[in-house]
């Protein structure tokens, strides 16, 4: 059913007049009109989820900060991820979704990986504002400290579902031991499942894994874990914006700078529950 729905979507924005890239404002009409609008990914707790009808989270505070740092107001644009990072930074600001045809001035979340900016040059990559990173999540009687990934051929590990950490483990352990690789929906559900003994460990993002875990982080040490194969456990966020918009890139550059320098980053990941580990000098 995806399947034919996402041909018959492909058939309509082919049959639509559209000339190439939305249009994106530069510095001069954001300041006119008044707010900075920021593309986020939608249900991504820690970064955003809803709550009261209300869009919150890390990534919408520091859109917050980056505004006001502008002197303008907040505009939160939700983004719902697609196949590709890639897709996303082309939905979020140099073309738009076909069906939305709009862009947002800046994105959040953002790889700044070297190879992935060469290959999307229709956006402005920079100013990384975390180092995120691959952990596992333990129950300490089951999974112990100096245990590496072969633990996994007896005790069960919960992991999202599409997630490097499912790719890499499904193929790690290889089709004797894949029934022990558990699959959720969500990193939270997969925390929720350690706590009640369904599985011995969960294996994600650190930001995930502590939010989920709150007031259980004693209860469940959480650390990187050996894993032979897999080459990046860490990783880089920052902000992106349309190629061709570099005086907004310049201002927000300074703007997330000053933000990490007088520790407002830092704090709003505390805020939520989350260490936060600064990009690379």
């Amino acid at each position: 059913m995806k399947t034919v729905l996402a041909l018959l979507l492909a058939i309509l924005a082919a049959s639509l007049p559209w000339n190439g890239a939305a249009r994106a404002d530069g510095l001069d009409d954001i300041r006119a009109r008044g707010n900075l609008v920021v593309a986020l990914y939608r249900d991504f707790p820690p970064f955003s989820s809803k709550k009261d009808g209300e869009v919150v989270g890390i990534d919408v505070d520091i859109a917050k900060a980056l505004a006001g740092r502008l002197g303008l107001k907040p505009s939160i644009m939700e983004l719902t991820a697609g196949e590709t990072v890639d897709d996303d930074l082309r939905n979020g600001v140099w073309k738009g979704h076909y069906l939305e045809r709009r862009v947002a001035d800046v994105m959040l979340h953002v790889p700044t990986d070297r190879m992935f900016m060469l290959r999307n040059p229709n956006a402005v990559i920079f100013a990384p504002y975390f180092r995120e990173r691959v952990v596992v999540a333990r129950h300490p009687e089951r999974v112990v400290r100096n245990d590496d990934i072969t633990i996994f051929e007896r005790e069960k590990v919960g992991v999202e579902l599409a997630t490097l950490a499912d790719a890499y483990l499904t193929a790690q352990l290889g089709p004797a031991h894949v029934a022990n690789v558990v699959h959720y929906s969500t990193v939270a559900l997969a925390v929720e499942a350690l706590r009640t003994g369904g599985v011995a460990a969960v294996m994600g993002t650190e930001s995930e894994i502590l939010a989920a875990l709150g007031s259980d982080l004693k209860r469940f040490p959480t650390a990187p874990m050996p894993a032979a194969g897999l080459t990046k456990t860490w990783w880089e966020l920052g902000l992106a914006v349309k190629d061709g918009n570099r005086p907004l890139s310049h201002v927000l550059d300074d703007a997330m700078a000053a933000l990490l320098k007088d520790g407002t980053i830092a704090a709003i990941f505390k805020r939520h529950g989350v260490a936060h580990r600064p990009p690379e000098e």
